[in-house]
């Protein structure tokens, strides 16, 4: 939590207006007693009724053993409880709603995100570049690639359903260039035997005569 980003309470009380507060203090303490940074005149809540608590690690409720209970989300609270976004916390007639100025927002992805994401479900063939390991409908590919293999695979990945010279693929792969192509070739044959169930018909890694090599989109094959 960051000190430039604090959360916020909004304090609604039966016949009141609401009550917007921010949190500024890492403890805030709740009860009838007026020397409560949050009253609550009530005769069902305690002097010391709960507590709130914030450090770096995150925001929480705690009940201080009050006579009538503190609800959080409509359960009751023991001790400590940890506050989310929109927590709703309820101390006799009063309820504060806790806000996290850090939740991460609800809402739908621009559309070439969420295009990304379908070719990414939808595909046969993943390479998570992190973790240099490759999918094959989502079964993890054991044992795994060379590295040349799998250098070989993720650029054609990058670039899936445009042609890949084998000028990039040397430059890519091997970080000068390649006079004798067949070192191409034959590692574009050692790929295919381990990815495609019919290496002699490729599903994945086809073959584009005259320019180079294309890893095929699913959903435009």
């Amino acid at each position: 939590m960051t000190d430039h980003s604090v959360p916020s309470l909004t304090i609604k009380k039966q016949d009141a207006p609401a009550q917007l507060v921010s949190w500024e203090n890492p403890i805030l303490t709740i009860g009838r007693d007026v020397a409560n940074d949050i009253i609550i005149d009530h005769r069902l809540a305690s002097r010391r009724h709960a507590r709130l608590e914030r450090d770096e690690a995150g925001c929480y409720i705690r009940d201080l053993e009050s006579t009538n209970g503190t609800y959080l989300n409509g359960q009751r609270v023991s001790g400590l409880a940890p506050l989310r976004n929109n927590d709703e916390v309820w101390v006799a007639d009063t309820v504060i709603i806790f806000r996290d100025p850090e939740a991460t927002m609800k809402g739908t992805p621009p559309p070439v995100v969420m295009r990304r994401l379908t070719l990414q479900e939808e595909s046969d063939l993943r390479v998570d570049s992190a973790a240099k390991e490759i999918y094959i409908k989502n079964q993890r590919l054991d044992p795994p690639l060379t590295a040349k293999e799998f250098q070989l695979l993720e650029l054609l990945y990058n670039h899936r359903g445009e042609v890949v010279s084998k000028e990039q693929i040397a430059t890519h792969v091997w970080d000068y260039e390649v006079y004798d192509y067949n070192a191409i070739d034959a590692l574009i044959y050692r790929l295919r035997q381990r990815i495609e169930d019919d290496p002699s018909n490729p599903h994945f890694v086809v073959t584009v005569r005259g320019f180079g090599y294309k890893l095929l989109d699913e959903r435009s094959a």
